[in-house]
């Protein structure tokens, strides 16, 4: 497969990188020492496009590739990790399931309001009593006449109270998947305490009760019999999302590590003139290379509609490691600087860490890729 990046892909990206840059970087403490929702950064992402990449034109969206978006995230993931998971889970995880799934009704309601960001948007993760995977559910929803009536909890919302639309996944009384747009101020959707997290300190995370919380049934999202494949889909796309997240937070790593074994001078010359030093920029390179394609090997294989299951899965598995591995890397070459909350890469690790159980564990996945391998 050709990885090249196209004209309009190396566009974005430095359109990205520069946004990134110049509106966000002298942000990223502020927003992980506050734990800010950063609304005014996603303000100005807006003006650029940058929430209706993945949404259609006739909606106000860009209609953007995968890979497209893929590129645009690992960017600002360089600069704030909390502000890149935001963007990704509205671009790739709730505009994607609408502009693919969702009636007409539902795309021309909240499509162009997301894409300019009127709109931003949220996703239940976890329950208090299940395991990692968005498919554990004990929320239960019963039908009443024209009305949906959910009872249950969530952690890990992302969007927090901040967001004004969530992706929910529930399950009904026979276990069959259920998939809903809900909007904030609906009776009996709370919010509960805001989740006081190690990294992503920006994206609000917090705990939601559903309390005989009534949705009308245009609120499902599509058709009701698709719910189960759209999970599916929609949780391969949240794991392409974390994915893009984590390589930008190594390549942020990696960069900084080279920038700094340059300067920094020890015994008459540069650390980087150091073989200690030169392997282990060696190996960043080598992981984020590997992780980085598996990543766009997946996105490949979605381009192309083909089953992505352990595809994003591996995805998911090594970008996340990789993280993790490469800015404690990072940190060990900077030495004592790296280890000063005054520099980023301490932020950068915690935010790293996040990586590993976002959209499924790392067990979580490697059980995946075990199945699928056994099954084949």
């Amino acid at each position: 497969m050709d990885f090249n990046l196209s004209e309009d892909q190396k566009l974005i990206r430095d359109m990205s990188r520069e946004f990134a840059e110049k509106e966000l970087k002298d942000y990223a403490v502020e927003i992980d020492e506050k734990r800010e929702f950063p609304k005014n950064v996603l303000k100005k992402m807006s003006q650029l496009g940058l929430l209706g990449l993945a949404i259609p034109e006739k909606f106000s969206g860009n209609e953007m590739d995968i890979l497209s978006i893929v590129i645009a995230i690992e960017e600002i993931a360089k600069v704030c990790a909390s502000t890149a998971v935001i963007c990704a889970i509205h671009n790739l995880v709730v505009s994607y399931a609408i502009s693919q799934f969702g009636t007409e009704e539902q795309k021309r309601k909240h499509l162009p309001k997301l894409a300019q960001g009127k709109e931003i948007s949220g996703i239940s993760l976890m329950e208090p009593d299940a395991e990692s995977l968005i498919t554990d559910l004990d929320l239960i929803t019963s039908q009443q006449g024209e009305k949906y009536i959910l009872n249950g909890k969530k952690r890990l919302m992302l969007g927090g109270n901040t967001a004004d639309l969530f992706l929910v996944f529930a399950k009904d009384e026979q276990s069959k998947i259920k998939i809903f747009l809900i909007e904030k101020g609906m009776d009996g959707f709370i919010f509960d305490k805001e989740e006081n997290t190690l990294g992503l300190r920006g994206i609000k995370s917090c705990e939601l009760s559903f309390e005989k919380c009534q949705i009308p049934k245009e609120n499902l999202l599509g058709k009701d019999m698709e719910q189960t494949l759209y999970l599916k889909k929609i949780s391969d796309m949240g794991k392409i999302a974390i994915s893009a997240v984590a390589i930008g937070i190594a390549q942020s790593a990696l960069d900084m590590s080279i920038e700094y074994s340059l300067q920094r001078r020890q015994f008459g010359k540069t650390i980087a003139e150091f073989q200690a030093i030169q392997w282990m920029l060696a190996q960043m390179e080598s992981d984020i290379t590997g992780a980085r394609s598996t990543l766009y090997y997946a996105v490949a294989l979605k381009g192309e509609s083909k089953s992505t299951g352990k595809e994003c899965a591996i995805a998911k598995l090594t970008s996340a490691q990789v993280a993790v591995k490469t800015t404690i890397n990072a940190i060990q070459v900077r030495g004592g600087y790296g280890y000063m909350k005054d520099f980023p890469l301490e932020r950068m690790f915690r935010d790293a860490k996040s990586m590993e159980f976002i959209m499924g564990t790392l067990q979580t996945q490697k059980d995946i890729i075990a199945e699928k391998l056994l099954k084949s």
